[in-house]
C-alpha cells in the first residue's frame, strides 16, 4: 500500500485533504511543522508527501531540499501546494527537487490525478531500480567467472620463451577481450621433435573460450598418438565433428600443426584454415621470405577431411614466425597481399635481430601503435604471435 503523507499546519486544511484520499485507499499521514515533516518522513518513509508552502517553523522549500538531498529519501515524491500559482514559486519549487506542483484551492479529482501520476513514475523507476540491482548482481557473477575463464584459458595458453635442440620459441597473446579466440602451444615429443600448434576458433567470449581450452586438451592428448601433422589434423576434425555433429552450428576453428625435427633440421607441418607462418632464410640474399603454404579446410567444418602436408629444411639462424590472423585483420581484412608483402617486409627489418622479444617488438610496431608496457586488447581480433629463432 502506498503512503503519503501531508505536511500542513492547518488541521482543517490537512483534513479536508484526507477526506478526498479516503476512497483511494492509501495510508495516510499528517505533519502539523517542518520538524514533525523530518521525523515522520524518517520512520514512515512515505512514497509521496503533500507539502504545503507554508509552514510555521521552516522554509518548506529548505524542507524540500532536505528530503530530496538525503540519500535515504532523495527517492520520495514532493507534490508541492501553494495558496500562490505563481511562476516563481513554480521554478523555485522544481528547482529544489518538487516533483509537481499544484494550487491548493485544488479540486479533489485533479489532487488525486496528480497523485496517481507521480506514483505511477515512482512504480515504474522502483522497477527500474531492482531490475538494475539485479542486473548489477548478475554483471557480478558472470564477471567472476569471466575472470574464472581467463584464468583457465590462460592457463592453455602459457606464455612461452623456451628453449629446445637449439631453437627458441617466444610467443605473444593479445585478446580482443578478457577471454579469446586464439590458442597455442608448443609440446616436446618424443627424442628430438617438438610440435607447434597455432590455432584460431570461430567467435569470441566465453563460447570461443570454452572452444579454445577443449581443442587445446584434444591436442594435447593427440600429439604424443600421432606424430605425422596431417594425421594429427585428420583426427583432431573428427573429435570435433563428433562432438558437434547436428548440435551446434557454426563451431569450428582454423589450426596449423608443424613438427620440428632438431637433428634433421627438417619441419613437416599441414594446415586448416590458418593464417601461413612466413620463414625467412638467413643464408638468402635479397628476398628470403617464404611462406608455409598447405591447404586444408578447418577443422570441425567437415568430417574425414583430409590434409596435406609439406617438409622444408632450415638451417640455423632462420627466422619463423607463426601468427594469427588478427596481426592482418586490423587493416588489411580484404588485402591479404598487401599484409603478406607488408609482413615479409617486418620480418626482413627483425632478421638481423638476436631476441625474439625485439622481433615481436618490431613486428606490432609495424602493425599497431603497440605499447610494450600495456597489457593491450585489440579492437577487431584476437592476435597470436610464435616466434621461432632457428
Amino acid at each position: 500500500m502506498d503512503k503519503i503523507l501531508i505536511v500542513d499546519p492547518l488541521a482543517q486544511s490537512a483534513d479536508l485533504i484526507r477526506q478526498c484520499l479516503s476512497s483511494t485507499g492509501y495510508e495516510i499521514y499528517t505533519a502539523e511543522s517542518g520538524l514533525n515533516a523530518l521525523a515522520k518522513v524518517t520512520m514512515f518513509l512515505p512514497d509521496i508527501i503533500l507539502l504545503n508552502a507554508e509552514l510555521p517553523d521552516i522554509s518548506s522549500f529548505d524542507l524540500c531540499k532536505k528530503i530530496k538531498s538525503n540519500p535515504d529519501t532523495e527517492y520520495t515524491l514532493i507534490l508541492f501546494m501553494s495558496s500562490l500559482d505563481t511562476r516563481d514559486s513554480r521554478v523555485r519549487a522544481i528547482q529544489v527537487g518538487a516533483d509537481d506542483y499544484i494550487e491548493k484551492n485544488f479540486d479533489a479529482y485533479l489532487l488525486i490525478s496528480k497523485i496517481n501520476s507521480l506514483l505511477r513514475v515512482k512504480h515504474l523507476s522502483d522497477q527500474l531500480k531492482q531490475k538494475y540491482v539485479e542486473l548489477e548482481e548478475k554483471n557480478h557473477i558472470l564477471d567472476l567467472q569471466l575472470k574464472m575463464a581467463q584464468q583457465v584459458q590462460r592457463s592453455l595458453i602459457p606464455d612461452i620463451d623456451m628453449t629446445f635442440g637449439g631453437i627458441r620459441f617466444t610467443s605473444q597473446y593479445m585478446p580482443a577481450m578478457d577471454i579469446g579466440g586464439d590458442f597455442y602451444d608448443v609440446l616436446p615429443l618424443s627424442g628430438n621433435r617438438i610440435a607447434v600448434v597455432l590455432g584460431d576458433v570461430s567467435g569470441h567470449g566465453i563460447s570461443a573460450a570454452l572452444l579454445t581450452a577443449m581443442l587445446s586438451m584434444m591436442i594435447r592428448n593427440l600429439a604424443p598418438q600421432h606424430l605425422s601433422p596431417e594425421q594429427m589434423l585428420f583426427y583432431l576434425n573428427n573429435e570435433m565433428n563428433s562432438i558437434f555433429e547436428n548440435k551446434v552450428r557454426e563451431m569450428y576453428a582454423c589450426v596449423f600443426y608443424a613438427v620440428f625435427d632438431t637433428v634433421e633440421q627438417k619441419i613437416t607441418y599441414s594446415n586448416a584454415g590458418q593464417a601461413l607462418p612466413v620463414m625467412i632464410r638467413a643464408s638468402a640474399d635479397g628476398d628470403g621470405a617464404l611462406e608455409l603454404d598447405a591447404a586444408g579446410l578447418p577443422v570441425g567444418m567437415m568430417p574425414n577431411s583430409c590434409y596435406e602436408y609439406h617438409v622444408i629444411t632450415y638451417e640455423p639462424g632462420d627466422l619463423l614466425v607463426f601468427h594469427t590472423d588478427g596481426l592482418s585483420d586490423t587493416f588489411y581484412k580484404d588485402s591479404p597481399e598487401e599484409f603478406s608483402r607488408r609482413f615479409k617486409e617486418a620480418l626482413m627489418d627483425a632478421k638481423p635481430l638476436a631476441d625474439p622479444k625485439e622481433i615481436i617488438e618490431l613486428i606490432l610496431n609495424a602493425f599497431y601503435n603497440y605499447n610494450a608496457s600495456k597489457n593491450e586488447k585489440f579492437e577487431m581480433d584476437d592476435m597470436s604471435l610464435i616466434v621461432c629463432k632457428l
